[in-house]
């Protein structure tokens, strides 16, 4: 059984739970899979509305959905799609650009890694293995992220 739509996630979720209390960053409420008086369910909300459900004891977010009849992905908010070809262009667009600069944040710190093992090694300095294999994973992070910007 899935969420009715259009609803936000934190109105379907905290309808159903029990003894539900707002608190500074979100809400604690009694987790229906662990039972008891005490708030070990906590639900936060993300700055887009996803929720992070988490039972501080059975840690079982799965089986707490299961329990008052929803599914993960009820956690999220339903996306606004634009079906018109504009939209669907400007929407791709802004997807390869946050893809682009995700690719370029690796870039930069994976580059750090190169320079500084490219430093020692010109001092005549050995890597060790640990480096190494670090050094290795730089590279492959660089070709995976030249592959996006491509």
């Amino acid at each position: 059984m899935s969420a009715p739509p259009n609803l936000a996630p934190s109105v379907l979720l905290l309808a159903r739970l029990d003894g539900v209390q707002k608190t500074a960053k979100g809400w604690r409420a009694c987790c229906p899979v662990c039972g008891g008086k005490s708030r070990k369910l906590s639900v936060g909300e993300g700055n887009n509305g996803a929720l992070l459900v988490t039972c501080f004891s059975c840690h079982d977010t799965p089986a707490i959905l299961d329990a008052v009849g929803l599914q993960m992905g009820d956690l999220f908010p339903e996306r606004i799609r634009d079906t018109t070809p504009e939209g669907r262009r400007a929407a791709q667009q802004a997807f390869k650009q946050a893809g682009w600069g995700a690719a370029l944040g690796v870039v930069g710190r994976e580059a750090k890694v190169i320079s500084i093992a490219a430093h020692d090694l010109a001092a005549g300095l050995v890597l060790n293995d640990t480096d190494a294999e670090r050094l290795a994973l730089a590279i492959d992070r660089i070709d995976t992220a030249r592959e996006v910007l491509v």
